[in-house]
């Protein structure tokens, strides 16, 4: 962006960072607050957050930039239940192509405050203690943490970043993971650029909008016809006028915000928070000619279909031709063909956990390699699919991370993916090659973000992003029971297709953390727990316990017969939602427990079985206990045929997991013979 002003500018802005609350001016009645004045039993509150953002012309190197001023201040009520992500802060730091283009952060301060015997003690976070981690070519972090954080400290941390990337803001978020007191995010810009916001959330913000005027100087130079801002070249022939020039500043500010209550079957629940974002939408100087740049979505597709990096791209590629040819050889049917390129690609390229709709290496170079980001990837399967006869173009989307893409609001930056649609026999298939585990229709957690955009070279068109293969988990328990109420057994769980892909992503990514997410949260001893991938899209995971209690009481046992299986809460906390139900993908989850009846026992009563289904047949359930040669025969089933269910099931799919609920909550009772 600094290209598109040759212009040097000397402009002296107003100062838009005046806040209502000042970073190190905290007293003693501070810390009189003991809880949160939103929410009840929370460990945290943000006091204050405030963002404000500045767009400007640079007053000695020409160009423009953005200077970011984050400051937040936030009182620990229960440090031990306060989330990690207010603890520990990470600071976004992007990059550009060149060395040049990255942020700069001009100053960073974050101190802790304790109240001790009267006295407010600070402990700052030292510089040795700021971590700088690499997260990917075009995005670096600092982090650190809070040092000597206790019940009742308080938090302030404060930095100011300078960036040569204007064409949008960060999004700010006003809720946070605990509750927020005030948030205000501001950003000042001049006339010339006019940016439109992406507002988002289920509250609306105080807006206050204000403009003044300030002056420039413009120096123009008779001989050369050379004009600056605020340039003195000491020539002669030189003149010099000032111009007005009109600052713009908006500010948007919610109070008393309640933490977001995590949601099941949420992807993203950033997704789900207040916050806003700003985009260059375009730039106009008067006298000059103006730049648009978020214009409509049918603009942006036209423009991808003449970037070097990504149409271009599906153009020629003559060295494919022998590998294409080779691969449909005796294939009969076009599912056949796309089918034999998805394998090729996702076998043997390998993606380099890079994100982008633009290629990095090229086709050719990753074909070379057999290794690239994801554009290089899915637009060489694209490539390879029409020199095969399958109608197949690129489809551009935000990843789940990324967030869900405003289609009201037409946004290049938005966009951070691309992979394949290829419609064969009058269907349309997807395919992502950058997961070695995927399948056509079977897309990675990351890509399934709701809608993206099909782009062809005769526009765009939205296309609704779905897993439709249907997607098992197989749990089986097989115990013994004995008469003092302990249960010991083996517990196993076999999963294919998207359960399969998830869980190898984890595993392959931290094979011991995966482990213990999946063996913490029970609270009896587990042994001898491992993973065995047969490597043809099944896994199974098992474990042995011990020392599960059962209730005794007299001559009778009574017990669940789903154990430690029994759904207990479904965690949908809302009274509605506006925001999609994500299951990932469609899923049957299928429970089976067998407990051995101890010696001298039988059967006083079995649980009711159940039987409904959802309205539209949007998912369904059974639930069954028998007695059989000796054993409790218990079994449960549920179905959802559907990745993605709109906001208006949110509360059938309440009272079907309700229903569950009571379902297995039932119990078993033995009697003594």
């Amino acid at each position: 962006m600094k290209t598109l002003i040759t212009l040097v500018a000397s402009i002296a802005t107003l100062s838009s960072f005046a806040q209502d609350v000042k970073f190190g001016k905290v007293t003693k009645q501070d810390f009189e607050k003991t809880k949160s004045t939103i929410q009840v039993d929370v460990p945290a509150e943000v006091l204050y957050a405030d963002g404000n953002y500045k767009i400007s012309f640079n007053t000695s190197q020409g160009g423009v930039e953005q200077i970011k001023k984050v400051f937040y201040r936030i009182i620990v009520f229960d440090k031990d239940k306060t989330p990690d992500d207010v603890l520990k802060i990470d600071i976004p730091l992007y990059k550009g192509n060149s060395t040049s283009d990255v942020d700069k952060i001009l100053s960073l301060k974050a101190v802790t405050y304790n109240l001790e015997n009267g006295k407010i003690v600070e402990q700052k976070v030292e510089k040795k203690d700021i971590f700088t981690e690499k997260v990917h070519r075009f995005l670096d972090k600092q982090t650190f943490t809070f040092p000597n954080v206790k019940n009742g400290s308080i938090l302030e941390y404060t930095y100011e970043i300078l960036s040569p990337f204007i064409n949008q803001t960060d999004t700010w978020y006003f809720q946070n993971s605990i509750p927020v007191l005030t948030s205000n995010f501001t950003l000042q810009s001049q006339e010339y650029f006019n940016y439109q916001q992406d507002l988002r959330g289920g509250f609306a913000p105080k807006i206050k909008k204000d403009s003044k005027e300030d002056t420039y100087n413009v120096t123009t130079s008779g001989n050369r016809g050379v004009q600056s801002f605020g340039g003195d070249t000491g020539n002669q022939g030189m003149s010099s006028n000032n111009y007005k020039l009109k600052i713009n500043t908006q500010t948007y500010t919610l109070t008393n915000l309640p933490t977001y209550s995590r949601e099941a079957y949420v992807l993203n629940p950033r997704n789900m928070l207040a916050s806003i974002q700003f985009e260059l939408a375009s730039y106009h100087v008067p006298g000059r000619t103006s730049e648009n740049y978020s214009t409509t979505w049918e603009r942006i597709g036209k423009d991808l279909m003449d970037h070097e990096n990504f149409g271009r791209q599906l153009n020629g590629n003559n060295f494919l031709d022998e590998t294409v040819n080779t691969l449909i050889a005796n294939k009969t049917s076009n599912l056949e063909k796309t089918q034999a390129i998805f394998d090729y690609v996702k076998t043997n390229m390998t993606w380099n956990d890079y994100l982008g709709e633009y290629t990095d290496n090229g086709i050719r170079k990753t074909f070379n390699e057999k290794t690239g980001n994801s554009a290089d990837i899915n637009l060489m399967l694209i490539a390879m699919l029409r020199k095969a006869g399958i109608d197949t173009n690129p489809i551009v989307l935000s990843t789940v991370q990324n967030g869900v893409i405003n289609y009201a609001f037409p946004s290049r930056s938005k966009l951070n993916y691309v992979i394949a649609g290829a419609t064969v026999d009058n269907n349309l298939y997807l395919m992502d090659a950058t997961d070695k585990n995927a399948q056509i229709n079977l897309l990675p957690i990351r890509a399934i973000n709701d809608r993206g955009f099909m782009v062809t070279d005769k526009g765009m068109k939205e296309i609704t992003l779905r897993n439709s293969i249907m997607s098992a988990d197989k749990k089986t328990i097989t115990a013994d029971l004995k008469p003092d109420g302990n249960l010991s057994g083996i517990y196993s769980s076999v999963r294919d297709n998207y359960f399969y892909m998830a869980d190898q992503s984890e595993i392959t990514a931290d094979p011991k953390a995966f482990e213990k997410e999946y063996t913490e949260d029970y609270n009896f001893e587990i042994s001898d727990f491992k993973t065995q991938d047969n490597k043809q899209n099944l896994i199974r995971h098992q474990f042995k316990f011990d020392d599960v209690k059962v209730d005794v009481a007299g001559n009778k046992i009574l017990f669940n017969p789903f154990l430690f299986l029994a759904n207990t809460k479904h965690n949908l906390n809302l009274e509605q939602r506006n925001y999609n139900i994500e299951f990932g993908a469609p899923t049957t989850n299928t429970n089976t427990i067998k407990i051995k009846i101890p010696e001298g026992y039988k059967v006083e009563s079995l649980p009711a079985e159940k039987q409904f289904t959802m309205p539209d047949k949007a998912g369904g359930y059974a639930y069954k206990v028998i007695e059989k040669d000796g054993f409790i025969v218990a079994q449960a089933q549920k179905i959802i045929p559907y990745s993605v269910l709109p906001p208006q099931y949110y509360k059938p799919l309440k009272e079907f997991l309700t229903n569950i609920i009571s379902a297995e909550g039932q119990q078993v009772i033995l009697v003594k013979q």
